[in-house]
């Protein structure tokens, strides 16, 4: 073998500044994406518009007019006369409208809260006056203004007709109720004292037997049914443990509540479970 032959290949340099592209790069979207962030933070009506459009123009290609041999124009061809100048009816008024509903709801949010702080406080002016703060207690609450009224002054144990003392009671706050539109939920409560009747099997049909007479009772008066709903929540949301008279007392219930128009039927508070 010859000398030449046997005479060693030169190693390669490494490079050892491979890295740098890849930083580069690295670096290079960092920038492009704060870019991107900085524009569309800084972004006004008149550019979020023309993007709007040239979405729209992107989406519905069809409704472009053709330019013989120079492609298609920016220019829409519709049934409206709409040449381009204008954007499509669902583009122009949503902004307009999205701020009108925005404020519409908030006045109307505004006037009801206004209304059920009134009707809060001529309530409980009115539980003063007629001495009745042992039967009955009112509560502002998120979901609405809530009446409570212990069963002892509505019902016999185990029955679900009104008393005429409960009758008197509830008819004293009709007027208030006639003064408002909002919807009106009727809940019925019991202990978990166990009831099994040919009428009434179990607490559940009690609470909501319960709940309806109200309801009737309601309707019967003068409020508008539309309005109106009964549940029955039987033993299953206490306000005090059921171990002594007097928690069982106090779960055995039932509550008018005013919700407020943001809320629907159905909206139950939550309370304490007690055993």
């Amino acid at each position: 073998m010859s000398p030449v032959a046997r005479r060693k290949r030169p190693k390669k340099h490494q490079n050892h500044e491979r890295w740098l592209v890849t930083y580069s790069d690295l670096i290079t979207l960092l920038l492009v994406f704060f870019i991107v962030m900085f524009a569309m933070s800084t972004i006004d009506k008149t550019r979020f518009a023309t993007l709007a459009q040239s979405l729209y123009q992107a989406l519905h290609p069809g409704q472009q007019i053709p330019l013989n041999g120079m492609g298609t124009t920016a220019l829409l061809n519709s049934g409206d006369q709409n040449n381009g100048t204008q954007f499509p009816d669902n583009l122009t008024a949503s902004n307009g409208s999205s701020k009108q509903n925005v404020q519409n709801q908030s006045q109307s949010a505004l006037a009801d809260q206004q209304q059920l702080d009134q009707l809060y406080k001529e309530i409980q002016q009115y539980i003063a006056a007629h001495h009745l703060s042992g039967e009955v207690q009112v509560e502002d609450q998120a979901r609405g203004i809530q009446i409570t009224m212990r069963d002892v002054a509505l019902f016999n144990t185990g029955q679900a007709v009104l008393l005429p003392g409960a009758q008197h009671i509830i008819s004293g706050f009709v007027p208030f109720f006639k003064h408002i539109t909002n919807s009106i939920v009727v809940e019925g409560y019991t202990d978990t004292q166990p009831i099994d009747t040919p009428i009434y099997p179990s607490n559940w049909e009690l609470s909501a037997a319960r709940a309806m007479s109200v309801v009737r009772f309601l309707s019967y008066h003068g409020i508008d049914p539309t309005r109106l709903a009964g549940m029955g929540y039987g033993q299953y949301h206490n306000v005090a443990p059921n171990n002594t008279p007097a928690g069982r007392q106090a779960n055995r219930r039932v509550n008018i509540v005013v919700l407020r128009k943001a809320y629907t039927p159905g909206t139950v508070q939550t309370l304490p479970t007690g055993n």
